[in-house]
């Protein structure tokens, strides 16, 4: 396994968000500010290639959501630069869940107590800040396609998992099993809390960054 490891995280959070569940040598990146990229999706792609560059030699990738989204994007850019992807209930895929229910389910999150309160005030600080750019992020995010970069990655030989939650309703099981058959690689499916289990089950989380089969080429499953 590459001895360097970086870890994006969804839609609006921050790196520090998921740091808690990962295990030592791996890198939570905090994303460009929304004032910066405008809400553009290809904006963060082409930050990760800058962020990529930098290191020079291929990285084990990992992301959660829209952070999976991001990696799938930079692994077909530069495959050349990515050792392999653990991807946890990915966008990439167009998704049918309306966005109006997506907002009122982490409204219901935040009450629970799912997001530390110092997350909750800089997402909802950088929101109020950049509204459109939160909006225009979050639509890209829900219409995203990113089919043909998946072919590449699987005609690279690049390893890859993606993880899906039984009960997640955004990126549903259907929408990982169809990422993991496009990527040529496993789906390994969990029970949960939904698209958010990776925060409330750390334990969980953490055991799947772990070093992966040298190629991908695994079916998914049905």
């Amino acid at each position: 396994m590459s001895e360097r490891r970086l870890f994006l995280p969804g839609l609006a959070a921050r790196g520090s968000l998921y740091a808690p569940g990962l295990p030592q040598g791996w890198i939570a990146l905090d994303p460009p500010l929304l004032g910066e990229t405008r809400g553009s999706f290809d904006a963060h792609r082409q930050w990760l290639l800058e962020e990529l560059e930098q290191y020079g030699r291929p990285v084990s990738l990992a992301g959660h959501s829209l952070g999976a989204a991001l990696a799938i994007a930079a692994a077909a850019d530069r495959p050349d630069l990515v050792e392999e992807l653990i991807l946890f209930s990915p966008a990439g895929l167009p998704l049918s869940k309306p966005m109006r229910d997506s907002l009122w389910l982490l409204i219901q999150q935040v009450v629970q107590g799912l997001y530390p309160a110092k997350e909750v005030v800089a997402v909802v600080g950088e929101t109020i800040k950049h509204p459109r750019a939160t909006h225009r992020l979050a639509h890209e995010a829900h219409d995203l396609d990113l089919s043909a970069e998946m072919t590449r990655i699987a005609d690279a030989g690049i390893s890859a998992l993606v993880v899906a939650c039984a009960s997640d309703t955004l990126t549903t099981p259907a929408v990982c099993r169809r990422i993991a058959a496009t990527l040529g690689c496993v789906c390994e499916q969990i029970e949960g809390a939904g698209h958010m289990w990776v925060l409330s089950n750390l334990a969980q989380f953490r055991a799947f960054l772990r070093p992966l089969l040298p190629k991908a080429g695994a079916l998914a499953g049905p």
